[in-house]
């Protein structure tokens, strides 16, 4: 009768405690949950956590309260219930080297502890991404991930990043990972202006920002990284590039908690531009104004072997260092989090800004005497705002059904400059300008017209121009975006039974993208006519998952697990695009100030229906299996096989539960095997129409009269031939790994090794014209990638005042194109080049049988290896062909370069066949060979955390074609070594014997890359460097192997200096926490390639390897306060 009375005299009990490590060190943020309820909290800046349970939850005295914190093994503990309406329990973690004792999320919902995995699901602790200072989170993961390749097109505000995980193991689809947010797919695609809604990254068009970067980092609570088809084999025919999971943070019960963040940074280019400053504007040697060569006279400057102080000093300008300043960025967020025994909420607030490095209007303004009363078209030519909203929260409507929703409200605003590689872009004017010539001012003072070096007094508004001034590029063409997006989802959990839960959960995502992308009057393309593109994207995906789990050991008592599901899922996109060519009066930018108007809009739409199931079963609490089976129909597959299985499989073996071993604490061995795959592009099935708008009349034949109806041409069919019968790329894996946990938990070890056979790759091939069309899109291609990936973890020092952790991480990757159109790799080494399929992925990466993805192939002088028969002149002087393999049989190596008699290479080739000479495969890719990163970390008593992060890249290679095209106009520093006629003239005033005599000569070899050799009749052939040499032999249509240079570096990513304020000297501003962060983004990078970074990438969302004038890159400093209450 006692008990009675207490336990319905208190109808909630207070349970709270704290939680440390083995050192009595507070661990905030620590999740505290009461088990088979959605009762729980977190722990506060002491490691205190306070939370409110129903009495009848726990008055069985069978309650298990459950610990966890990422790094530390998870703990449960018993309720004892007493009749007290207070609870205390203090609670002692011990660290978890390998975190094996984590609860990841493994896809649709469902979790599971991370030592019964069989396959390897990386989870990055969200303070990790929040260190680099990045608003992006996929740059932010840079160096965190075995495998996760990541290349950050440049430094320009918002500016998006390439990823991919365990290589490229598709053609024509997208190469990146599916993200999952809170169980609901988002879009994570970069869209960019200017052409073809099929083709995300031509060359002409803007940086733009990645959808990626439009969820706000302080929101999220874990990411899992699913990083092959045996791991992401659960999403069927959208996860062959694997999957990321975001789970974002939810409301605790307890005392509400406030925190308040701002950010403050700079950032600024990592490396100056090797340019040369002794040779002024002009060709022949000669000052010529409004060339577009820097091939003139040799400058008397200082520093330079002629440099005479006796005579007038020529004056040179550093381009790069006026037009570019510091960058600034600002972060500030605030977030409402708590809840009680029913209901949670979580409420943030976030703004980021990023203005770039390139300079403003008001400094461009100093540079200048005046700037007459202009007014620019914009005054901040690159920067990046997000304003984020986030809302979620639960609600526990009885003890058997839990509501939950979240939804977030993102808008963004951004300017952009047109990318680099353009010549409308900033960097061809930047960097082939004459140093001789002053950028400044940028409007010709007397018309206020367009000026640039090969036009210095334009007379017309339109020009002409080689290429933009880049103050031009800055402050009158115009690239913006305006951004609104709403994305969020609404779950209903419910237990009807002891042993099952049904979960419904559906989502959307839906952005409304507008874009502009103005090149008024003046601007070098198309003759300076002027051109405005207005871009107006509106897309939408929902995503719905009905999943019921069942616990078969409440049931059965038989220790397994049955998954069982069916999703719907719809993507939808609707794009009107208005073009407008060659406006009327300036300065005005609406499509009826165009001479021409063009419309055209692009719809999609893509259905999705699957089921899905899986099993795990455990035995002995010693071996681990899972099996699953998705089947997926899709409005994209063809009619006649509309729907494909992809199938999982997978073990793991806690063998030390069986053995005991010395020094090894836990061992786990595991294998799995999955499918995965990706879907053919929409609308791939049919063979359509397109009208002469749409811009494919081109390629068709003259249709004459009969096209013609009431004087207007009529449609046509399509350009691509559909295909009836096209299935989904897949991607097969075999996955084996090992778990070691040693030395008491101070060492732990992750080795992985994979195979992955990507069957049906996707991929366009030429049809005959009789078809109507030009090309064929089909299944009919295998791509391998093969890999190994290692994470060593330490715990070196783990004292109270003292913690010293340490990770390694490498991973490495093999890829090839095995087979193409039922051409293998093995059969194309015997037949003629003619009959071996290849596409072409940009201008120098191709794919065909034998070759990785993305292997460059490209202009190339006669070389060794490949059966040249190179052209020269024999002894007597005589036209011959020589067969280079053969005459020098023993001497070369592959690449190796044959000096013609005349002691230069030879440009006029022919294949061994006897045909002209054309693009040769390089043998190099943009593919590295490993990545990997050390990461360390040092914790100084309660309040001070030190940790370095140093990103490593081995092997892969990037085609410098900018520097090809500084050679060829005379602006590169390699050319400052040139020879000009003056220097062996002896009435030149600055001319030297000894000196000017011996500048600019050498033997040929002297410039070749990559440790290649010149071998021939001529390699000792003294030759001179001069204007034609580099314009005809060093050029932009002549070779371009020698510029593949090494994309290999070591970069101190990232360096964090974190303070936390004791919280005695802070009370009394009712703050319950401060923390001060200082943080560096890569402020070192060491490597040999010569251009601005080798982490460079000309496409946004495929890799290409190619550098044609892309963005600097640059390094980056913030300063963070975080303020808790």
């Amino acid at each position: 009768m006692l008990f009675s009375t207490c336990l319905f005299g208190v109808s909630t009990v207070n349970i709270s405690g704290q939680v440390t490590d083995i050192y009595k060190n507070p661990l905030p943020g620590a999740n505290i949950l009461i088990q088979n309820t959605a009762i729980g909290g977190v722990t506060d800046i002491n490691g205190v956590y306070n939370i409110s349970v129903p009495t009848k939850i726990i008055s069985d005295n069978t309650s298990l309260i459950k610990t966890s914190f990422i790094g530390y093994k998870s703990k449960t503990d018993s309720i004892r219930f007493n009749g007290n309406d207070n609870i205390l329990i203090n609670i002692e973690l011990i660290q978890d080297v390998l975190g094996m004792d984590a609860v990841v999320v493994t896809g649709l919902g469902g979790k599971e502890d991370k030592k019964k995995l069989g396959v390897l699901i990386e989870t990055v602790k969200p303070e990790s991404v929040q260190k680099s200072g990045e608003t992006n989170i996929v740059t932010a993961l840079r160096g965190n991930v075995p495998g996760f390749e990541i290349k950050k097109t440049s430094g320009d505000a918002g500016t998006n990043a390439y990823f991919r995980i365990r290589g490229t193991g598709t053609i024509s689809g997208g190469h990146e990972p599916l993200i999952i947010v809170d169980g609901t797919p988002i879009n994570s695609s970069t869209r960019t202006v200017g052409g073809d809604e099929s083709v995300q990254s031509p060359r002409n068009r803007s940086e733009a920002s990645s959808r990626t970067s439009d969820i706000n980092i302080d929101d999220i609570e874990s990411i899992d990284v699913l990083k092959g088809a045996a791991a992401s084999a659960i999403y069927g025919s959208r996860a062959s590039n694997g999957v990321i999971l975001i789970t974002t943070k939810s409301g605790k019960t307890g005392k509400m908690e406030l925190v308040y963040k701002t950010q403050f940074g700079l950032t600024g280019i990592n490396k100056e531009y090797p340019l040369q400053n002794w040779f002024g504007q002009g060709a022949g040697g000669d000052s010529i104004k409004n060339s577009t060569f820097s091939w003139g006279r040799p400058l008397n400057i200082k520093g330079s072997p002629w440099y005479n102080p006796s005579t007038k000093e020529d004056q040179t300008y550093d381009h790069i260092s006026s037009i570019s300043n510091l960058g600034f960025t600002n972060e500030q967020g605030l977030i409402a989090s708590g809840g009680n025994d029913k209901t949670t909420f979580y409420l943030s607030f976030g703004r980021a800004y990023e203005k770039s490095h390139w300079i403003d209007w008001e400094n461009y303004k100093e540079l200048v005497p005046t700037t007459y009363g202009h007014k620019p078209n914009r005054e901040t030519p690159s920067d990046y705002t997000r304003h984020t909203i986030r809302l979620k929260g639960s609600h526990l409507l009885n003890e058997n059904l839990t509501l939950s929703s979240s939804v977030s409200y993102v808008k963004v605003n951004t300017n952009n400059i047109a990318r680099a590689h353009t010549t409308d872009g900033i960097g061809r004017g930047l960097l082939s300008t004459p140093p001789d010539f002053n950028l400044l001012p940028y409007l010709n003072p007397e018309t206020q017209y367009h000026r640039t070096s090969t036009n210095q007094t334009p007379i017309t508004p339109q020009g002409p121009h080689s290429w933009n001034n880049p103050y031009w590029v800055l402050f009158e063409m115009m690239q913006t975006q305006e951004l609104n997006r709403v994305y969020g989802n609404i779950k209903v959990d419910y237990k009807p039974v002891f042993w099952a839960t049904i979960s419904y959960n559906i989502g959307a995502d839906y952005s409304y993208d507008k874009r502009l992308d103005v090149l008024p009057i003046g601007t070098y393309r198309d003759g300076g006519i002027g051109r405005m593109y207005r871009n107006l994207n509106n897309s939408l995906e929902w995503d719905a998952n009905l999943i019921a789990n069942i616990n078969v050991n409440s049931l059965f008592n038989i220790p397994a697990k049955v998954t069982l599901g069916h999703n719907l899922n719809s993507r939808s996109s609707n794009t009107i695009k208005t073009l407008g060519n060659e406006q009327i009066v300036k300065n005005y930018f609406q499509l009826e100030n165009f001479t021409s108007q063009t419309i055209t809009e692009y719809l999609s739409l893509v259905n999705t229906e699957s089921l899905f199931g899986q099993l795990r079963y455990d035995i002995q609490n010693e071996i681990y299996l899972t099996a699953a089976l998705r089947q997926d129909g899709s409005s994209t597959f063809g009619p006649a096989d509309r729907k494909h299985l992809f199938k999982k499989l997978s073990g793991a073996w806690d063998f030390t539960k069986r053995f005991t071993i010395p020094y090894i604490n836990f061992g786990k061995f595991r294998i799995a095997y999955g499918e995965a795959g990706e879907q053919p592009e929409v609308y791939s099935i049919y063979s359509g129409y397109v009208s002469n708008s749409i811009g494919y009349f081109d390629n068709k034949v003259s249709l004459g009269k009969s096209g013609v109806y009431n004087g207007v041409l009529g449609y046509v069919s399509d350009s691509r031939l559909g295909n009836k019968a096209i299935r989904p790329e897949r991607r097969t894996e075999n996955e084996i790994g090992l778990d070691l946990e040693l030395l008491d938990n101070k060492l732990g070890l992750n080795l992985t090794g994979y195979r992955a056979i990507s069957n049906d790759v996707i991929f366009t091939m030429d049809v005959a014209p009789s078809t109507g069309s030009d090309t064929y899109t089909a299944n009919g291609a295998i791509i391998e990638n093969k890999g190994l990936e290692l994470t060593l973890t330490g715990n070196i020092i783990n004292k109270k005042d003292l913690k010293w952790t340490s990770r390694f991480l490498y991973a490495s990757n093999d890829n090839m194109l095995v087979e193409m159109n039922g051409v293998t790799k093995e059969s194309a080494q015997y037949l003629d080049a003619s009959n071996v399929p290849i596409d072409q992925l940009s201008k120098f990466t191709f794919v065909s049988p034998g070759h990785p993805v993305g292997e460059f192939r490209g202009y190339s002088w006669a070389r060794f290896g490949y059966g040249i028969l190179a052209s020269d002149v024999d002894e007597n002087g005589d036209n011959v062909y020589i067969n280079i393999d053969s005459v020098y049989a023993g001497k070369w190596k592959r690449n190796d370069v044959y000096v013609q008699r005349d002691g230069k290479p030879d440009v006029n080739w022919k294949t061994s066949d006897g045909e002209a000479g054309g693009y040769l495969w390089s043998g190099y890719s943009p593919n590295p060979e490993w990545t990997g990163s050390f990461y360390n970390e040092i914790k100084i008593s309660k309040n001070i955390s030190i940790s370095a992060l140093v990103d490593i890249s081995s092997g892969g290679y990037v085609v410098n074609y900018t520097k090809n095209k500084l050679n060829e106009v005379g602006t590169h520093n390699e050319t400052s070594g040139r020879y000009h006629p003056l220097f062996d003239d002896p009435s030149w005033e600055e001319f030297e014997e000894g000196v000017t005599t011996k500048w600019g000569k050498g033997v040929f070899s002297r410039l070749l890359n990559n440790g290649h050799r010149g071998i021939g009749p001529g390699s000792e052939e003294e030759i001179k460097y001069d204007e034609s040499f580099y314009t005809s032999i060093m050029g932009t249509a002549t070779d371009i192997i020698n510029n593949i240079e090494s994309a290999s570096y070591i970069k101190l990513r990232e360096v964090s200096l974190s303070y936390r304020v004791d919280p005695a000297l802070i009370n009394k501003y009712s703050l319950s926490g401060l923390d001060i962060r200082l943080s560096f983004r890569d402020l070192i990078t060491i490597s040999n390639y010569s251009g601005w970074d080798p982490e460079t990438n000309m496409m946004q969302n495929r890799i290409s390897g190619e550098d044609y004038f892309n963005q600097p890159q640059t390094w980056g400093a913030n300063l963070s306060l975080y303020l808790r209450w």
